[in-house]
């Protein structure tokens, strides 16, 4: 069997066979610690902490694989957590801009909050100046014309001021572009003069196809969602579910029929809170944007996507008759991105809005596993009920 090198003592990793980095002529060792973290983050995104996997594809001492992924990423906040394929489980995403009527602002968190266990609301950000919130829904196809006749009948109740929604066929996390990023000091280099050449092999993100999915394996991937770092025996234990039954979930549903797109690092610093359910944003360095594009041709939103994809500050996209896409911007980097922007959506701008998030009041949730049906394996949901229930509390 063969076992892992000593780790040196400044923490750095080391190749299984061969020198050091630094003894080898005109090898310059910061640069090749840095493509290390770099593939390392990049099968993070693909086959998630899974550290002996990654090892292997490294060709590095497992010790040494994990010991930089507790040091560069979890210990400096940076969750790893599953991405679910939404289009797999039939749901697709409805974002609606709203704003609360005075009577019911002092209610608006609260409000939205329930929404996640009633109709399929998975997260929410109030906006500045303005104060709207940009409300994403995932929900099931079959229901999106019910869900636009619910937020109806919440304005025409007066608890909403202003109401857009729309609708789009696919969205996606885009992935941590780590070459840009420095783990040590928590910078990013990024040089947004330089013309990115490549297939956008992201940009032409298309939907997946729906899979056959149950109950459980809607658990366990509320589960990995929550943090990746989880195993399968902790997961076990926190359902009740028997291992054996859990594990052939994993490998036989989950995994074997692609419900999860991946793993995403979050390097934006948001925490997880397990007895909410639901991520928290903390204030740092970084401006959130929201950018809504409305009746975009696939030639507009092909020409946004190329634009947006090349840049590392992407967090979230979504297309399919609008745009719809969600940045976190380094402060130090504002005047540039503001130039960058206004060049990237010039031929739609008048189409276009932008939002600055307030990350303050922000929330993300899980898949809303609780409205699936178990006994019948279908999603479900009583809009008219939700509506006696909000005319009673409020």
């Amino acid at each position: 069997m063969m076992t892992a090198q000593p780790e040196p003592a400044d923490g750095s990793i080391k190749k299984r066979h061969g020198k050091r980095p630094d003894d080898e002529p005109g090898k310059d060792a910061s640069d090749e610690k840095k493509n290390e973290m770099i593939n390392l983050v990049k099968l993070l995104t693909e086959v998630g902490p899974d550290i002996s996997e990654i090892s292997r594809r490294l060709q590095l001492p497992i010790e040494s694989v994990r010991h930089c992924y507790k040091e560069k990423i979890l210990n400096k906040g940076f969750a790893v957590q599953a991405k679910v394929d939404h289009e797999k489980l039939g749901l697709c995403r409805v974002i609606a801009v709203l704003d609360f009527t005075e009577d019911y602002k002092k209610f608006s968190q609260a409000i939205l909050e329930s929404m996640n266990e009633l109709c399929f609301l998975v997260g929410f950000a109030r906006t500045m100046p303005r104060s709207y919130y940009i409300v994403n829904f995932s929900v099931p196809r079959e229901f999106v014309d019910d869900l636009r006749s619910f937020l109806k009948a919440m304005k025409e109740k007066g608890m909403f001021s202003h109401l857009d929604v729309a609708e789009f066929n696919w969205m996606r996390l885009a992935p941590m572009k780590s070459e840009f990023y420095d783990f040590d000091t928590g910078m990013w280099d990024f040089d947004w003069t330089t013309k990115t050449t490549g297939d956008f092999e992201s940009a032409r993100y298309m939907p997946s196809e729906p899979a056959k999915f149950d109950y459980e394996d809607l658990l366990l991937i509320k589960e990995l969602q929550m943090d990746a770092n989880k195993s399968l025996k902790e997961i076990s234990d926190k359902l009740k579910m028997n291992y054996s039954k859990l594990a052939r979930h994993y490998n036989d549903h989950v995994m074997a029929r692609r419900l999860l797109s991946g793993y995403s690092v979050n390097w934006m610093g948001t925490k997880y809170d397990y007895g909410i359910e639901k991520a928290l944003h903390r204030q740092h360095r970084n401006l959130a944007v929201i950018l809504l594009t409305r009746e975009v041709s696939e030639q507009e939103a092909m020409s946004l996507r190329q634009a947006f994809d090349r840049l590392p500050f992407l967090w979230s996209e979504a297309a399919g008759g609008n745009y719809y896409c969600e940045f976190t911007i380094p402060v130090e980097f504002n005047f540039e991105w503001l130039q960058y922007l206004t060049e990237a959506i010039s031929a739609v701008k008048e189409r276009t809005e932008v939002y600055t998030a307030d990350q303050s009041n922000a929330e993300t949730f899980t898949i809303p596993y609780s409205l699936f049906n178990q006994a019948q394996e279908k999603w479900e949901i009583d809009l008219e009920g939700v509506i006696d229930k909000y005319n009673k509390v409020f």
